[in-house]
């Protein structure tokens, strides 16, 4: 390198900042409507659905990039059934602020009448989903919908909509009341 090169080099390197990749982690809580058994019936039979889901979101620096990663879920249909999921999840920032994330997992699903059964479910979520330059948590809130299909005995294939609330946002009046008892 020429010396010229170094004052350039100095110049540019005080002013760009590091490039830092970190973990973005979220839990939710995810309320709607289970559109069950499509397969078995001209009119299916729809139930409230709940649960919860964790992920982690791998490999953004800011809000306008993707990330991938992980993701951990439990629900349950009607309260009829116990399903525990995992798999991996592709964040595309559409808009930095509302990105897509579609993720891919597998599911065991445990019913009354069949038992332990496995699925696979895919999931489409739009909403609010921050990253957070100052912390690993991210606050997420949207809709989603996700299809499931078991692959035992009972063959269920089901549609599932309805709203991810953050655990975070949920938490607020409890810290808001004990905040307040404090004084």
């Amino acid at each position: 390198m020429t010396p010229r090169v170094f004052p350039v080099l100095a110049l540019l390197t005080a002013f760009v900042t590091p490039a830092r990749a970190a973990p973005q982690v979220s839990v939710g809580l995810t309320l709607g409507a289970d559109v069950r058994s499509l397969r078995a019936e001209a009119h299916p039979p729809v139930a409230f659905h709940m649960g919860g889901r964790a992920d982690m979101v791998l490999l953004r620096s800011r809000g306008s990039d993707m990330g991938i990663g992980p993701y951990v879920d439990i629900a349950t249909n009607a309260f009829d059934t116990l399903e525990l999921g995992a798999g991996a999840l592709w964040l595309i920032p559409v808009r930095p602020e509302f990105p897509l994330v579609w993720s891919v997992g597998a599911f065991e699903r445990r019913a009354p009448v069949f038992g332990w059964e496995p699925g696979v479910a895919s999931t489409l979520f739009w909403g609010s989903r921050s990253y957070n330059f100052h912390s690993w948590y991210g606050l997420c809130a949207g809709f989603f919908v996700q299809g499931r299909y078991g692959l035992g005995d009972a063959r269920q294939a089901e549609i599932i909509g309805g709203v991810q609330l953050d655990t975070a946002f949920l938490a607020l009046p409890f810290m808001a009341l004990v905040s307040a008892l404090r004084r």
